[in-house]
């Protein structure tokens, strides 16, 4: 009876250790090489500098592009169908329904929703934390690693946002007014700069809100429109070429621009392209006061001359007529 119930129960164990083995989430060797993949290259970054060994960072995202008009192409499926580890925003519109396309169910996803903006260096290091602890759950194995990579990760972004803020306050750009796309504001803010006013992606913007855009760029003192590449920027080339200020683009994903691959070029190549523009425009500024400075002379000097000439005018018809009358 027992021998027959054995021969009975084994089949039963049998597909209930397959059954586990297909439905369990897959456990990732400690050797074995780490298929992630984030949406965008600033998570990607971020992720690079968290986990250094054992692991293969892809993004989906050009970073060039705006994440909220992206369109997905089919090279895109084939980067998450073997991912172990997806980083998202957790707002991309497009990422559910690539996830679907590619039949991948068997990864771990880290969404790091309402950090706010990650330009803002303390912002940056909410979504490094925040990696940093999807990371160490999704890999127990290498948790020490992690946190010791993260730890020297952060401590880069505060000395490199501390440089960056001290470059600003060295060359007296404190409180310079700015005006801005609403991406860059709190960037700007965080550096020094008097935002004075900001505006929304162009694409949104009503005749009067454009009206009202280059009404606060031709303010006295501002020195600067400030546009997102990826927003675009023909509109704030117009706002600064119509109040005559610097027009400067920065970028909030690294890689989009050359010489900036890594997070912290990116925010050095804002800030660097941020002293520029003011600095051409202060220069412009003091050329053009010069110039009319000079125009005023010219006009004074032939005011003068002319004033001359019809005294001199004046005086000779004198003289003549008391000549005539001897």
């Amino acid at each position: 009876m027992r021998k027959k119930f054995k021969k009975q129960i084994i089949p039963f164990i049998l597909i209930g250790i397959l059954t586990l083995t297909i439905t369990m989430p897959h456990a990732i060797a400690e050797d074995e090489t780490i298929q992630i993949v984030c949406t965008n290259s600033t998570l990607a970054d971020f992720t690079s500098n968290i986990i250094l060994d054992n692991a293969s960072i892809d993004y989906i995202m050009p970073a060039g592009v705006c994440p909220a008009h992206f369109d997905t192409s089919p090279s895109d499926v084939s980067k998450i169908v073997n991912a172990d580890i997806i980083i998202s925003l957790g707002w991309e519109p497009w990422l559910e329904s690539l996830l679907n396309k590619s039949g991948n169910s068997d990864y771990t996803e880290i969404k790091c929703m309402g950090l706010g903006e990650w330009n803002i260096p303390t912002g940056a290091i909410a979504y490094v934390e925040k990696i940093t602890e999807g990371l160490k759950t999704a890999l127990p194995n290498q948790e020490a690693s992690i946190q010791e990579n993260a730890d020297a990760y952060l401590t880069a972004i505060n000395e490199k946002a501390e440089e960056l803020q001290n470059k600003i306050e060295t060359l007296g750009l404190t409180d310079r007014k700015i005006v801005s796309i609403e991406w860059q504001k709190d960037y700007l803010e965080w550096i020094g700069l008097n935002v004075t006013h900001y505006y929304p992606p162009p694409e949104g913007l009503s005749v009067q809100d454009e009206l009202d855009v280059i009404n606060a760029a031709s303010q006295k003192d501002v020195a600067a429109v400030v546009d997102n590449l990826q927003s675009g920027t023909e509109f704030g080339a117009r706002v600064a070429s119509e109040s005559g200020v610097s027009h400067i683009i920065f970028s909030n994903f690294p890689g989009a621009i050359p010489n900036t691959d890594t997070y912290l070029e990116m925010i050095t190549y804002n800030t660097d392209q941020l002293i520029n523009g003011i600095t051409s425009f202060d220069f412009t500024s003091e050329k053009t006061r010069e110039m009319q400075s000079q125009l005023d002379s010219i006009e004074l000097q032939r005011n003068a001359f002319g004033v001359t000439t019809i005294i001199a005018i004046i005086l000779c018809g004198v003289l003549f007529m008391m000549y005539k009358k001897k």
